[in-house]
């Protein structure tokens, strides 16, 4: 009935009607589970990419600080006593889902809501009836421009979280609105712009502005394989690679410390951090590689994460990847190529979510991107299917070497030609096919690509 909708209704009257049809159901959803988020501080965290990290290094410093905290993020939920793997492919969850997980953190007795807010669902007004108090940005780039129809009106749909933040109402046992900021990000200023109580901000680049009440100036101190940086004399020990992901943690404990959580504590909870799923994830195994699995799948973070790779000690780069169909961004598979060819020694093309394009077409497009980069040349296969890509990368891997493998990440499905969605696990499938490659050393079957 819903596609059948779709069909019958033009695609400008479409565009109308969404955003009020579920801001409605976003309203009636909040009534029905009875306000969830005014007995919860509610922390939104939004920009074009850092946001699950963010999210899940401020829980984690604020449950390891005695504050009880759920959240909502592309990889999994958290509810106060439960996690829950993110198999439904929405970051920001339909608002439906999204007021009956807060009920959930409010029964099970969370002080602290955490939200990962992406541009659609908010620009889909999923987020009406959720009273926030704190808004977070990470950073902005070109990015869904397809569904936004501009970067203009992408930076509007990021910006709907702040100017929430400003017209919520204030609660008794949080009496104040904040807004937090990465003051190093070009658009920094715009999402600064908008009305709080309070202001903070975090820089590297040790920039002061007037607006914010508060600064936090980081000094980074450490790069590889662990990561350490300096705020107000206390040393912070990340066991993430990359400066990005520094800038994650440093934007998290900034949150943490705005809500009361002394420098010293948040630096203790942050040196038990992990990591978390899909996100710059190392896979273990016997063969003396350093395999890393991460979602990268827009310029900003796809750079990002080639760039960490870069700086850990390593032979040879060999970086497996493809890139979205549909109607997604056409122009970021040429931009993937040539932002590969930087960095990586050996490139693999293979399948991301093809939905209804021609997969040979991505990857020729993709092709011309690696091409592009005239200052050297890396050496590169097309290899379509994507498990058959990722035995390819492992078996001519040699010790040293580290394999990167980006665009799925924590993302439990794969959409191949034809809109067929199927089961996929980025990391089980590498623990496959090491298995497969050491069964075949001893002897065993030749591997066969399942898609």
């Amino acid at each position: 009935m819903k596609n059948l909708l779709k069909k019958l209704i033009p695609e400008d009257l479409l565009k109308f009607i969404r955003p009020w049809y579920h801001g409605m159901l976003a309203w009636d959803a909040n009534i029905y589970y009875d306000r969830p988020s005014s007995k919860l501080i509610v922390i939104g965290i939004t920009g074009t990419a850092g946001k699950s990290t963010t999210t899940a290094i401020l829980a984690h410093i604020l449950n390891n600080s005695g504050i009880k905290t759920g959240y909502i993020t592309t990889v999994d939920f958290f509810d106060g006593q439960k996690s829950f793997i993110n198999k439904h492919g929405l970051s920001m969850p339909n608002e439906i889902k999204l007021q009956r997980q807060l009920h959930a953190m409010a029964i099970n007795k969370c002080r602290v809501a955490i939200i990962e807010c992406t541009s659609e669902g908010l620009a889909q007004n999923r987020h009406w009836g959720i009273n926030f108090d704190m808004a977070v940005f990470t950073n902005l780039s070109r990015a869904h421009i397809d569904a936004h129809g501009s970067f203009g009106n992408y930076q509007q749909a990021k910006g709907k979280l702040f100017a929430a933040v400003g017209k919520n109402r204030k609660k008794p046992f949080f009496p104040q609105k904040v807004i937090g900021i990465n003051l190093d990000d070009p658009m920094a200023g715009y999402f600064l712009s908008f009305p709080a109580d309070k202001k903070f901000g975090v820089s590297f680049r040790r920039l002061k502005v007037s607006d914010a009440q508060k600064v936090f100036f980081v000094d980074l101190t450490k790069q590889g394989s662990q990561t350490e940086f300096k705020i107000e004399n206390t040393t912070f020990t990340l066991n993430l690679p990359g400066n990005f992901n520094a800038q994650n943690a440093a934007l998290a404990v900034a949150c943490a410390n705005m809500l009361e959580v002394d420098l010293e504590k948040a630096a203790g909870a942050l040196k038990k951090f992990s990591g978390i799923r899909g996100r710059m994830e190392n896979v273990p195994n016997n063969r003396g590689l350093q395999i890393i699995v991460d979602y990268g799948c827009e310029p900003a973070s796809f750079k990002a994460a080639l760039e960490s790779a870069a700086q850990l000690p390593h032979n040879r780069l060999i970086h497996v990847f493809g890139s979205t169909g549909g109607h997604r961004d056409v122009g970021k598979r040429f931009v993937f190529g040539h932002a590969s060819a930087q960095y990586a020694d050996i490139i693999i093309v293979t399948n991301d979510d093809i939905y209804d394009s021609d997969p040979r077409e991505i990857a020729k497009n993709i092709e011309d991107g690696i091409n592009s980069f005239k200052l050297r040349k890396s050496r590169y296969e097309i290899i379509l299917d994507r498990q058959q890509a990722i035995f390819r990368a492992l078996s001519f891997a040699r010790e040293n070497d580290l394999v990167l493998i980006t665009g799925k990440g924590s993302e439990q499905f794969l959409i191949l030609p034809g809109n067929k969605r199927v089961d996929w696990d980025e990391v089980r499938v590498v623990k496959e096919v090491l298995q497969q490659l050491t069964i075949t050393a001893k002897g065993g079957s030749a591997f066969g690509g399942n898609n």
